[in-house]
C-alpha cells in the first residue's frame, strides 16, 4: 500500500515533499488497533493490553487482543473515544466487542450500530482491499474505562503484527505478548530497548513464549525527536517462511525476501515495445549513459502520476511497464518498474530497491522481514549505487529526506539481495541563501529587499509558496518575512518557481520595518541581524531532553546583509567576528564597513551548517550552548553616532 505524508520542519510553512509508502511498518498492519493519543501523559492510562498470537501453520493463525484504557481528562476523552482494527481478505475479524465503564462503576456494552466499517486509506488509494472496523465508545467521560477486544483469523502470516510495543505515550500498568507456534515452524523474535519478564515453554510440539512489562512510564513526546518507531521499546516478530497464494517466501534472510520480489516483478520489468520506443525517443541524440539515465528518470518522474491500486498481492507486485506507460499512472513500485524497463531498453541497468522511509524508522539489519513501505531504483556504479526515486520531485541524483540515510534492500538481477544504505547528503546540498539590501532612513525606519535562494530540501519546503490563490501566497510570504525579520511589513513580493529540477526557488520581498533604530540622544542602536535564523534558535527551548535530537536532513543557511546608513551617522564600533562550534553544528558571523557612493554601508555575513543528523542526549547541553550563542549573536547591537 502507499500513502503520502507531509511533515514540515518549520511550522510557518504548509508542507514539504510528498513521501509515498506501502505496507510494512509504515501503515497499520491487519489486526492492529489504533487509538492515537495526541495529548499529554496525564490524559489517560493504559490499564491492560494483551495480544495472544497462536500460529498453527503457514496459512493459519489466530490472534486475540484486549485493551483496557482509563481516560482522565476531557482531552483524553477526545483521544480515546474510538478504537479500530484493520483487516484484509486474508484477515477475518471475529467477535469484536467493547464497553464503557463509568466512574460510578456502571458498564455499557457496545451495540452493533456503534461499530462502523470503512476503507483503511481512502484518502489516497484508488482501489484497496484494506479495511478498518471501528468502535465508537458512547458516553465516555473523565474517569471512565473503555475496553475492547477481538479475535482474528489470519490465513497469511504476512499479515501477522510485526512488532508489539512495550511502551506507550501514556503510562502503562501492564502489557503482555504471547506467541505460540509449532516447534518446527521457523520464527524470529527480538526484543529491543527493554528487558521484559520472559518465559518459554514447549508442550506437545508447540513452543509458547510470553513477554510482560508492568508499570511502564509514558514515552515522552519531545519535538525534533527521531521517528517514534526508533524510540519505542518493542518485540519484533518475523516468520522465516510465508505462504502467500502460490508464492512460498523464504524470509529467513534478505536474499530470500529479494527473490520473492524478483519473482513478482521480473516479467513486469521486461520492456514492452512501446516502452522501448518511448525510451528511444527520450534519449534521441544522447550517447552518454548518465545523460540517458537522467532523461529517462526525468520522464518517469514528471509524466507518470501517482495512483495506487492495491489488491491482495498487488500491494507488492508492480503492474506491467507497458500498462504503466499507457495509463501514465502508478504507485512507487510501478514508477520504478517503468524506469527500469526504459533503462533496459537502452542497454542500461537499473535495479529495484525496497525501502522503509526514514519517518517510519529504520529497518533492523539483523531481522529479515517484509517491513518495507516504499520502492525506487538503484543504478550500479563502480563504488556503490546511484539511488533514484521517480515518485518524488527530487532532481536527478538527489533524494527526498525520507529516502536518505536509510536501510534498503537492493534486488540484484540474479534475484539475490544486497542489504545496504542510502547516502545522507551533506549540508551543502540543502542550501538557503538570504540576501538583504536595506537602507536606514534618518527617522530610524528601515526599507529593503530580501532575496531567498533555496536549493534541495530547503527549496522543497518553500514550494507551497508557488501554489494556491494569490492572496494565500501573499499571506504566506508575509508570514515568512515577518518570521525571519521581526516587525517587518511586506510591501511587495515575487516568487520565481524553479524552471528545472536543479534550479533554485527564489523569493524576492520588499519590506519595511518602522522604528528599526532606537534613538537615545545623539546615539542610535540598530540590530545588524536584519534576517535571523528562528528555525535554529527555537530548537533548544527545553533545559533538558530525554530523547536524541533529530534533524530530518543536513542543511546550510547563510545571510548577507548590506545596510546603507543615513548621512551623518558614524559607526562607533564594529563587532568582532565570532565563530561557534557545537555537536555537528558550526556558525560564523563577520562585520565590516564599506562605502558606496559616499554612503557608509554596514555589511554582515552569517552562516550556519548542520552536519550531524542525530544528536545524542548527552550532547544536548552542548547543543543548547551553541543555540544560546547564536541567539546572542542575533541580539548583538551596533551603536551609531549622530553628527560629529
Amino acid at each position: 500500500m502507499f500513502a503520502r505524508i507531509f511533515d514540515p520542519r518549520r511550522a510557518v510553512l504548509l508542507a514539504v515533499l510528498l513521501c509515498p509508502f506501502w505496507g510494512g511498518d509504515g501503515v497499520p498492519a491487519a489486526g492492529t488497533t489504533t487509538a492515537q493519543p495526541g495529548g499529554t501523559d496525564r490524559d489517560a492510562i493504559l490499564l491492560e493490553e494483551t495480544m495472544e498470537i497462536d500460529i498453527r501453520s503457514l496459512t493459519d493463525a489466530r490472534l486475540h487482543y484486549l485493551n483496557r484504557t482509563q481516560v482522565l481528562t476531557p482531552r483524553g476523552v477526545e483521544e480515546y473515544d474510538a478504537a479500530s482494527v484493520f483487516y484484509e481478505p486474508d484477515v477475518v475479524v471475529k467477535d469484536l466487542r467493547g464497553s464503557v465503564t463509568g466512574p460510578n462503576g456502571k458498564t455499557t456494552s457496545i451495540k452493533k450500530q456503534q461499530i462502523v466499517d470503512g476503507a483503511a486509506f481512502a484518502s489516497y488509494e484508488l482501489y484497496s482491499d484494506s479495511r478498518h472496523r471501528t468502535i465508537v465508545f458512547p458516553g465516555v467521560v473523565p474517569g471512565a474505562t473503555v475496553e475492547h477486544s477481538y479475535d482474528l483469523e489470519i490465513r497469511n502470516l504476512f499479515h501477522l503484527p510485526r512488532r508489539f510495543d512495550l511502551q506507550a505515550p501514556i503510562p502503562v500498568r501492564e502489557k503482555t505478548l504471547v506467541v505460540s507456534a509449532p516447534a518446527g515452524l521457523g520464527l524470529n523474535t527480538a526484543v529491543r530497548g527493554a528487558s521484559p519478564q520472559y518465559s518459554r515453554e514447549e508442550h506437545d510440539g508447540v513452543v509458547t513464549q510470553r513477554w510482560t512489562v508492568r508499570d511502564v512510564p509514558p514515552l515522552p513526546h519531545e519535538p525534533h525527536r527521531p521517528p517514534q518507531a526508533d524510540l519505542t521499546p518493542s518485540i519484533f516478530i518475523a516468520p522465516r517462511e510465508i505462504q502467500w497464494s502460490d508464492h512460498h517466501i523464504d524470509a529467513a534472510d534478505w536474499s530470500g525476501i529479494a527473490r520473492f520480489y524478483w519473482d513478482l516483478a521480473r516479467d513486469r520489468m521486461e520492456p514492452a515495445p512501446e516502452v522501448a520506443q518511448t525510451a528511444a525517443a527520450q534519449t534521441a541524440g544522447v550517447t552518454e549513459p548518465d545523460q540517458k539515465t537522467r532523461r529517462l528518470y526525468d520522464y518517469v518522474r514528471d509524466k507518470v502520476n501517482y495512483v495506487e491500486i492495491s489488491l491482495d498481492i498487488g500491494g507488492w507486485q508492480p503492474h506491467a511497464n507497458g500498462d504503466v506507460l499507457h495509463h501514465l499512472y502508478g504507485d512507487c513500485k510501478d514508477k520504478a518498474t517503468l524506469l527500469i524497463a526504459m533503462l533496459r531498453s537502452e542497454g542500461l541497468v537499473g535495479l529495484p530497491v525496497l525501502a522503509r522511509t526514514r519517518d517510519f524508522g529504520l529497518v533492523p539489519a539483523d531481522l529479515p522481514s517484509l517491513s518495507f513501505n516504499h520502492a525506487f531504483v538503484a543504478i550500479p556504479r563502480d563504488q556503490g549505487y546511484l539511488f533514484l526515486d521517480p515518485t518524488s520531485d527530487a532532481p536527478y541524483g538527489d533524494l527526498p529526506w525520507v529516502d536518505q540515510g536509510i536501510n534498503v534492500l537492493v534486488v540484484r538481477a540474479d534475484g539475490t539481495g544486497e542489504f545496504t544504505s542510502t547516502p545522507l547528503f551533506p549540508a551543502s546540498r540543502n542550501l538557503s541563501r538570504r540576501t538583504v539590501e536595506a537602507t536606514l532612513g534618518p527617522s530610524g525606519d528601515l526599507e529593503g529587499t530580501l532575496t531567498i535562494e533555496a536549493h534541495g530540501q530547503e527549496r522543497d519546503e518553500l514550494m507551497p509558496l508557488t501554489s494556491g490563490r494569490a492572496t494565500e501566497r501573499e499571506d504566506a510570504v508575509e508570514d515568512l518575512v515577518g518570521w525571519l525579520c521581526p516587525g517587518a511589513r511586506l510591501l511587495s513580493h515575487e516568487v520565481k518557481k524553479p524552471e528545472g529540477p536543479t534550479d533554485p526557488l527564489i523569493v524576492t520581498a520588499k519590506f519595511s520595518v518602522p522604528r528599526f533604530a532606537t534613538r537615545a540622544g545623539t546615539l542610535e542602536i540598530v540590530s545588524p541581524q536584519i534576517v535571523r535564523f528562528p528555525s535554529l534558535t527555537s530548537l533548544a527551548a527545553y533545559p533538558q531532553r530525554l530523547q536524541p535530537f533529530f534533524f530530518e536532513y543536513l542543511y546550510s543557511l547563510s545571510s548577507d546583509v548590506r545596510m546603507r546608513l543615513p548621512p551623518g551617522r558614524t559607526v562607533r564600533k564594529v563587532p568582532p567576528p565570532h565563530t561557534l562550534k557545537g555537536p555537528g553544528l558550526s556558525s560564523t558571523v563577520t562585520y565590516e564597513l564599506g562605502q558606496d557612493g559616499g554612503d557608509t554601508v554596514l555589511i554582515v555575513h552569517r552562516s550556519i551548517d548542520v552536519s550531524q543528523r542525530e544528536i545524542p542526549v548527552d550532547q544536548y547541553g552542548a547543543l543548547r550552548e551553541f543555540v544560546e550563542g547564536v541567539s546572542q549573536d542575533e541580539a548583538q547591537g551596533v551603536t551609531l553616532q549622530i553628527g560629529g
